[in-house]
């Protein structure tokens, strides 16, 4: 019976490297497959916004003749395309700044102290994450054109700071409470108030947490395009995604323009995840350690 219950298990022990080792193989046949659609789709985009019309149809997969910027000239002269970049930088690091500045001091203090109302507080803006995001966009409507802010900047950054406030509150309580309490405890027999603590122990210890809540935030911002064609109406104050809709309908047959005032719409969300990789990929890291 024990001969026979060793030779089970050594049939088994036998075939786990092979299933294990096919594991992997899918999982990084997924993962690169992945990749090279995503990173192929890009570079075939990219390559189509220095082509014109006649040399795209005759080799739409091939490398440009010259690489002519006249395209993305044009589009950022001719369409307000710069205009509309403009717009969306400054609505979305507005937003970004916003949430990250509410969203610190409010999960510092859910996540640190004990008050009547802390749960409370804390699912309401758990809830908020849970509210299909489609039925405010009415009530939101007639509450900014009823405030006089409805076609404007600042009806965006409002609108947009109380969508991605509980996101923001969501994740940066989460990563606070991991956070070692004996540093904020020295701090304190030091001789330091409670804004010191946050200001000067809290916040530079946090920088992965509002790394990665504020490219969340940034990029949510940036392609937001539902509530934006509601509530902006006059061509001054469009964003990105908005010019890039009117100029795919007002440019429909030069495929080279559309391609690159999309290149231009996904620039700078490049830039800013090269810049801020290193504290986004740690951020996580140590989310999921915590969590």
């Amino acid at each position: 019976m024990n001969d026979d219950n060793g030779l089970a298990a050594k049939n088994v022990n036998n075939r786990l490297p092979i299933s294990s080792g096919l594991g992997k193989f899918f999982k990084y046949l997924l993962v690169w497959g992945y990749f090279f659609i995503t990173f192929g789709l890009f570079l075939w985009v990219l390559m189509t916004s220095f082509k014109d019309n006649s040399e795209i149809f005759s080799s739409p997969f091939g490398l440009p003749s010259s690489f002519d910027f006249s395209n993305y000239i044009f589009a950022l002269t001719n369409v307000n395309m710069g205009l509309y970049l403009w717009n969306s930088t400054v609505v979305t690091v507005a937003t970004v700044l916003l949430c990250l500045a509410f969203g610190a001091t409010i999960s510092y203090a859910l996540a640190r102290f004990e008050f009547r109302g802390n749960m409370l507080v804390y699912i309401l803006f758990v809830i908020g994450l849970t509210i299909p995001l489609q039925s405010l966009i009415f009530p939101m409507f007639f509450k900014m054109d009823d405030i006089g802010i409805r076609d404007s900047l600042l009806g965006l950054i409002t609108v947009y700071t109380a969508l991605n406030l509980p996101k923001t509150v969501f994740l940066l309580v989460g990563f606070m409470k991991g956070l070692p309490k004996e540093m904020e405890e020295a701090a304190i027999i030091d001789g330091c108030s409670y804004w010191s603590v946050f200001f000067r122990v809290i916040l530079p210890i946090s920088k992965p947490g509002l790394a990665t809540a504020g490219i969340l935030v940034f990029i949510a911002a940036w392609n937001e395009y539902v509530f934006a064609s509601v509530l902006i109406s006059s061509d001054i104050a469009k964003t990105l995604p908005l010019g890039l809709a009117s100029f795919q309908s007002s440019q429909l047959s030069e495929y080279g323009l559309i391609a690159s005032g999309v290149i231009l719409s996904i620039i700078p969300v490049l830039i800013v995840y090269v810049i801020f990789q290193e504290q986004i990929i740690k951020g996580m890291a140590d989310g999921a350690v915590k969590g």
